[in-house]
């Protein structure tokens, strides 16, 4: 007969379950993937068997595993050779100077003719001792020899002189759709190269770890020592995806992963989607297809954002828009827009109208990226809801960046800026992603802690109105991101049958200081039934 006593159980806790038919119970108990029991401590615990791991919490609380549903993390761990310049991962790195000499000593270190890639942080200019960022002539001299170039956030790069040579970029070269090359007044090149702009270096560049298993495996137990038991991360290549399925074949994922296939801006052809012919959800409780992604205007953090009234940089005209949307959409397949600025976001709601009058397809679930975060008037909410669309903000854009974006957008357009409170009020889902890891690092206790202080880094208020409970930011991050990701009847609350994803806090969220909640740690993180963390 089959052993089915729990191979694990967790008792004598706080458990949050984010289940309205038992919103609070004192232990649970985990048979392989899933929950097999919730209840009275007493009770789940004579379940045990010999070979049944307990685990005491003490009181802890207990919540369904959390969710981060919109990073860059494939992407990004492909920079796990770039030189770091980050002031977000590297206080230390506080000018120009510094930077420099991060990139000289690379160069010394590396033959004539390799690609030297810093990583810097979004909207760094505004912080560094000079108030700029490096220029091209001051990467020329840091890397001669070497084709240079250095990032800040996903937006905007400087590439010095080799670079640009070696991927023939000259001051006679166009701007090429979507994308910005930028001059000097005299006409030369300035080195700064935005949006689309950037793609010729970046896919050039050899520096790049070309195995990201590894990359990736280490960046998700980092994510799970955060609570984290589920990502969406947005793919731009078949490395990125392919990486993930041999992870997934080899038992090597920590953390549950849905892959947005970026399918503009890409090396994956929106036509590649389309001849699958599959219909969504595709996949495993570890990994399944979340989607198409496709990006309408340039970086907030870049300052491009397509705000009315504003220099804007608009990567895909409506008619491209439209075509792509409707393709995605007849095909079943939701379609996840970035849209930041009220132009941007008029666009994405404009296509999903036309899409949705063509073929009416009310659970569809598309998702319109950094919506919410800006300008989500109750028109532009109206206009969300009958399109049968969810807004997905960005937390750490307000906790990171939130001063220096409020000098960029201006105080109108600053007001009521990510009301998640009236965006919960009105029936949406609150679920929210990080834009990580490249410009800070995954963590949702973190992004949940700054819409309950609703503080900037620096300590600047804005919106405080805006507030929601930590229990609600739990809830937006399990339960509301369970929907999001069609997997409400699997996952995002802690009951029988459900997938046991499950983190352990290891301490009070109802008593810690609020200026401690965003770094409220971790005692014990359960994915799909396995122990991807413990605290020692």
């Amino acid at each position: 007969m089959p052993n089915l006593n729990p191979n694990l159980i967790i008792t004598n806790g706080r458990l949050w379950t984010m289940d309205e038919r038992r919103p609070e119970a004192e232990a649970l108990a985990v048979f392989k993937d899933d929950i097999l029991a919730v209840g009275a401590a007493g009770e789940i615990e004579a379940l045990a068997g010999p070979r049944t791991e307990v685990i005491d919490v003490e009181g802890r609380v207990v919540t369904p595993g959390l969710a981060d549903i919109h990073v860059h993390l494939g992407q990004d761990v492909a920079d796990i050779h770039a030189v770091e310049i980050r002031d977000f991962y590297d206080p230390a790195v506080t000018s120009v100077k510094a930077i420099l000499d991060k990139i000289t000593a690379r160069a010394k270190e590396l033959p004539p003719g390799k690609w030297i890639h810093a990583l810097g942080s979004p909207m760094q200019d505004e912080r560094l001792a000079e108030k700029r960022l490096p220029t091209r002539q001051e990467l020329d001299e840091a890397a001669p020899k070497n084709p240079c170039y250095a990032n800040f956030g996903a937006h905007i790069m400087v590439a010095n002189s080799p670079a640009l040579k070696a991927v023939n970029i000259s001051k006679d070269t166009p701007d090429p759709p979507g994308g910005w090359i930028m001059r000097e007044d005299s006409g030369e090149l300035s080195g700064v190269l935005r949006e689309r702009a950037q793609l010729v270096v970046k896919y050039t560049d050899d520096s790049k770890e070309k195995n990201i298993e590894d990359g990736i495996e280490l960046a998700l137990n980092k994510a799970a020592s955060r609570g984290i038991t589920v990502l969406h991360d947005i793919m731009r290549t078949t490395e990125q995806i392919q990486a993930y399925q041999s992870l997934c074949e080899q038992g090597r994922l920590p953390v549950r992963v849905h892959l947005l296939v970026r399918i503009i801006e890409s090396k994956i052809p929106l036509q590649a989607m389309l001849d699958l012919g599959f219909r969504q959800p595709l996949g495993s409780d570890m990994l399944k297809i979340g989607g198409s992604k496709m990006s309408i205007d340039g970086g907030f953090t870049a300052r491009q954002a397509g705000f009315s009234g504003m220099k804007g940089l608009i990567r895909i005209e409506q008619g491209e828009l439209d075509e792509t949307v409707e393709a995605c959409h007849l095909a079943g397949i939701r379609c996840c827009i970035h849209a930041i600025g009220d132009a941007a976001q008029d666009m994405a709601l404009l296509a999903l109208e036309r899409a949705q009058a063509k073929k009416p397809l009310p659970d569809i679930r598309h998702r319109i990226e950094h919506l919410g975060n800006h300008l989500f008037t109750p028109e532009r909410r109206a206009r969300t809801k009958k399109a049968g669309a969810i807004p997905v903000t960005n937390p750490p854009i307000y906790y990171f960046v939130g001063d220096m974006g409020a000098a960029y957008v201006g105080p109108e357009r600053n007001k009521g800026c990510f009301p998640l409170k009236t965006i919960q009020a009105e029936g949406f889902p609150i679920a929210f992603g990080s834009d990580a890891p490249g410009y800070w690092a995954v963590d949702s206790i973190r992004d949940i802690a700054a819409m309950v202080n609703r503080k900037t880094v620096l300590g600047t208020p804005m919106s405080p109105e805006e507030a929601i409970s930590f229990r609600e930011g739990v809830r937006a991050q399990t339960k509301d991101a369970a929907w999001v990701g069609f997997e409400e009847k699997r996952a995002g609350t802690l009951a029988p049958g459900k997938i046991a994803d499950i983190c352990v806090l290891d301490r009070d969220p109802d008593t810690c200081a609020p200026e401690e909640l965003h770094a409220l740690p971790v005692m014990l993180t359960v994915c799909a039934g396995k122990i991807t963390y413990r605290k020692e």
